[in-house]
Formats: C-alpha cells, structure tokens, sequence
C-alpha cells in the first residue's frame, strides 16, 4: 500500500502505516501550503476510515464514540476552517501577512490533533515487521 521502504522496516502495514507516512510526511522539505493541506486532509481521512473498525475489533467502541469521535469531529470543522482560510497568496516566499500566520495556526492545530488522536488511538504502536496488526 506504502511504497516507502522505511516504513515495512518499522513493521507498519495497510492504514498504520498510511496513517504514519503521512503523519511523517508533513513539513518535510519545502512543501507548499497546499501540499501540507493535502497531508493533513489524507491523514485526517485515514484516521476517519480505520479508528471505526479499529476500535469495533478490539470492543472498545464506547471509547471511540466518547473520546476519539468527537476529536475526530472537532479535526474536521478546523480542516473545513483551513479550507475556508487558504488563499493562493499564502504561496509566495515574499511575505507572511497576519492572515497567513493566522492560516499557519489552524494548520498546527490540526497537526496537533491529528497527532493526539493517532497517539491516543494507539494504531501505530507496538508493530514489527514479524507480527503485522491484523484488523
């Protein structure tokens, strides 16, 4: 599914490792806003499609619809508030205007929650290469 190397060496396989390659992926090198929009969006999604069958395997859905839910809940109206925010002007290397820092900060939030609910959830913890988490 991840065609990156490192990440069968770390024993990460289907969504774990989707999640953690794009959890790895943002900021790396000089990613446009854009770009890093993207990540977030992709992370975001992963964490949306795999956190519900995730947590029914493992019987522990109340914990997913009273603490994961909501946060997941919470990732989504600051994704859609980035959205709103992003303007194409933000792209230039020439400036960084007080809308453009305000834009940097819905971004790190969303960063910070999708970090939280992934090390919450625990869906990138514990794997190896030899014994890949089955869901």
């Amino acid at each position: 599914m991840v065609g990156n190397r490192s990440l069968y060496g770390a024993g990460y396989t289907g969504y774990p490792a989707r999640i953690f390659f794009e959890m790895t992926n943002y900021g790396r090198g000089t990613q446009t806003h854009l770009e890093k929009m993207v990540i977030l969006e992709k992370w975001y999604s992963h964490l949306r499609a795999y956190l519900p069958v995730y947590y029914k395997k493992k019987k522990k859905t109340e914990i997913l619809d009273t603490e994961i839910i909501p946060l997941l809940n919470k990732a989504y109206e600051q994704i859609e508030i980035m959205n709103e925010t992003y303007n194409s002007s933000f792209e230039g290397l020439r400036s960084c205007g007080e809308e453009e820092k305000s834009f940097n900060k819905i971004m790190r939030g969303i960063f910070e929650r999708l970090d939280q609910i992934t090390a919450m959830s625990e869906v990138i913890e514990g794997q190896n290469y030899e014994e890949p988490m089955k869901v």
